[in-house]
């Protein structure tokens, strides 16, 4: 399982995720903030106040979560 080591969020509404494995995935989530799981985040400041837990999870305080094994699974779409 890859570990995140630090998250950007961007003005743009993306992430940049850094691996442990010096892998960088940049994130688009403009589409997945017309979802009932994220639109919580429409707000810019809500969208960039996150934290990591556990190397594995980005969390936006009661907001919502995402691990990095559905940000890959995501990608790999």
């Amino acid at each position: 399982m890859s570990k995140i080591v630090k998250v950007i969020p961007n003005d743009d509404y993306t992430l940049e995720i850094r691996l442990k494995n010096n892998h960088i995935i940049i994130y688009d989530m403009k589409p997945r903030l017309k979802t009932v799981r994220f639109c919580g985040l429409t707000d810019i400041n809500k969208f960039k106040a996150l934290r990591l837990e556990n190397a594995n999870t980005i969390v936006w305080d009661r907001l919502c979560q995402m691990t990095i094994d559905e940000i890959i699974s995501m990608v790999e779409k």
